[in-house]
């Protein structure tokens, strides 16, 4: 029978990649040691531009992470991915592996509970579910005051899949007493917090059809809003109002009424507003940009069908404005996953002038999360087609010095997960696995681990043999590339194990847990496995996103292609 990694499609093979990743950091003892470098991981990947393919790349390594993390902040991270729609046919059997791991994860807490609940009611919408969540639902008022907002709210975040109606037959009951329970809780609220997560919910049922004589959705989402703005934020309910807001789409109101909206909740990330606020607002903006919508409520269709660009929302002057003061480093992050589109880039130059040159400001700052956002920042706009050649060039420099100075953990780990063209600073790098702290090392190993992964798989073997032979020696006779003299055996991929991971996903599968001995052993067997890779001619066309080191082997042309299809130069 053939091998099914022979013809593994891009997405398996990155989602190979992203996962083999995960195994190899979860193997790593500074990672396990300190959840803080998880967290700022998960959390910069999350923020950064993706394509829905490239996020469908990231569910299996979700799920092998779900199954091996303890430490609840991390796990609330994972609980805030979202599922890119519609879904990749062949990405199916690696979302239900992950809500797989969700669902057999032990929740020990009522807080571990509402994060798994919280989880599951965005990748899992399915009618079916519903008895479940309604048990859940009823069980909220047993508990204290804190851990109810928290378990409502994660519930209230049920949406019904697009094209589900009402339901009929065996499953009308469980969703009408679904619909009742809401709607008690809108009509006599046990507190002002209970009625905005009731809202929420309701919300998402009168946007899909399921109350016919209840409120319009217009009423419910300028009421949530209203709500959101009357509610004084504190840490806990920063936590609820974070989960509620994350959960609400874009409506899909006329153009107009888009613009109004959005105008309004542009009037809670002002100066006077409290940061909690102003984050979840920015997130759920950001949300809304890449869902397009954007886009759409700038655009008028025409009778002849087709649409001519009018004043887009006025989002790009709002965020230049607030970056200017903005020195919150958690609100700094949510503004940084918001990337201008092709209407806003043409509609607001200056605007657009100041947010590029506000973010490189930023990613100077002496704060650390600070420049960890800013560098989220820089690189989404990059992604985004937005900055001139000058710009790009202009990028590679700082980044290269950023690698050369920086002495924070975070920000390494948000560095190196920024790629852009040119040549990849092995040199750099290298240094770095020498006269830095333990989570820096880390980083840089994960730099130079991923470079040779994404080298290897995507067909560039000759270039990493060159590397490799100028770095160290090359055991010809053997038919394998020996280790790096300079650097520790640590940084080497298992190619093998990949080859495995590939394998397994290309066939519909997640692959058998890795080895527990794997990680202590010689990995000259696996270079083997590097240097039987199949040549490949050198590449012609714009790369994909499995591509991604296209320029950035070592000693290539730094005018390398761009990562991400163009959309527009702002000159």
């Amino acid at each position: 029978m053939s091998d099914p990694s022979v013809f593994a499609s891009p997405l398996a093979r990155q989602a190979a990649r992203n996962l083999h990743t995960v195994e190899w950091l979860s193997e790593n003892d500074t990672w396990r040691s300190n959840w803080f470098c998880s967290k700022g991981f998960w959390r910069t990947r999350r923020m950064m531009t993706m394509t829905p393919d490239e996020a469908a790349a990231w569910l299996p390594a979700l799920a092998f992470a779900v199954n091996r993390e303890k430490e609840l902040y991390v796990l609330a991270e994972f609980a805030r991915w979202s599922l890119p729609e519609p879904l990749p046919p062949e990405a199916i059997p690696w979302r239900d592996a992950l809500i797989q791991a969700w669902e057999q994860y032990p929740a020990a807490t009522p807080w571990r509970e509402t994060i798994r609940l919280a989880a599951l009611v965005r990748l899992d919408r399915r009618v079916e579910r519903l008895p479940e969540w309604l048990r859940e639902a009823r069980r909220a008022p047993k508990l204290d005051p804190e851990d109810r907002h928290l378990l409502l709210a994660a519930l209230a975040g049920w949406r019904p899949r697009p094209g589900d109606g009402p339901p009929h037959g065996d499953k009308a009951e469980a969703a009408q007493a679904w619909v009742r329970f809401w709607e008690e809780r809108y009509r006599t609220p046990g507190s002002e917090l209970e009625g905005l997560i009731a809202a929420t919910a309701l919300l998402h049922l009168a946007e899909a059809g399921w109350l016919p004589s209840g409120p319009p959705p217009e009423r419910l989402r300028e009421e949530f809003r209203q709500r959101v703005q009357q509610w004084p934020a504190s840490y806990h309910k920063g936590s609820v109002l974070r989960m509620v807001l994350a959960s609400v789409p874009a409506g899909s109101t006329t153009p107009e009424q888009q613009r109004q909206e959005i105008a309004a909740w542009l009037e809670l990330t002002r100066k006077n507003i409290g940061w909690q606020k102003r984050e979840a607002v920015w997130g759920m903006l950001a949300a809304w940009q890449r869902e397009g919508v954007l886009e759409r409520s700038g655009r008028e269709r025409l009778p002849a069908g087709r649409g001519r660009l009018r004043e887009p929302p006025l989002l790009a002057p709002d965020l230049a404005r607030a970056l200017e003061w903005e020195d919150y480093g958690d609100v700094l992050i949510a503004m940084a996953g918001y990337v201008p589109g092709l209407a806003e880039v043409r509609a607001h130059p200056e605007a657009m002038r100041a947010i590029i040159a506000r973010w490189e400001a930023l990613s100077r700052n002496d704060d650390s999360l600070i420049r960890q956002a800013a560098w989220v920042g820089r690189w989404n706009l990059l992604r985004g087609g937005v900055l001139t050649t000058e710009k790009q060039a202009r990028f590679a420099a700082d980044y290269v010095d950023a690698i050369r100075s920086e002495r924070n953990e975070d920000v390494l780990m948000a560095l190196v997960q920024i790629q852009p063209p040119g040549t990849f600073p092995l040199a750099i790098w290298t240094r770095c696995l020498s006269d830095r702290n333990n989570e820096c090392r880390l980083a840089a190993r994960l730099a130079i681990h991923d470079w040779l992964v994404d080298m290897a798989g995507g067909g560039q073997r000759r270039q990493v043999r060159q590397v490799l032979r100028r770095a160290g020696q090359e055991d010809t006779d053997a038919g394998t590339v020996a280790p790096f003299v300079n650097l520790p055996p640590e940084v080497l991929p298992d190619f093998r194990r990949l080859r495995e991971i590939e394998t397994a996903l290309a066939a519909g599968q997640m692959p058998p847990p890795p080895d527990a001995g794997k990680g202590k052993r010689k990995r000259m067997g696996h270079l083997a496995t590097l240097a039987r890779l199949p040549e490949a001619h050198p590449r012609t066309s714009p790369p994909g996103i499995t591509d991604r080191t296209a320029g950035r082997t070592a000693g290539s042309d730094p005018q390398a292609p761009h990562p991400c299809p163009e959309v527009i130069r702002h000159e």
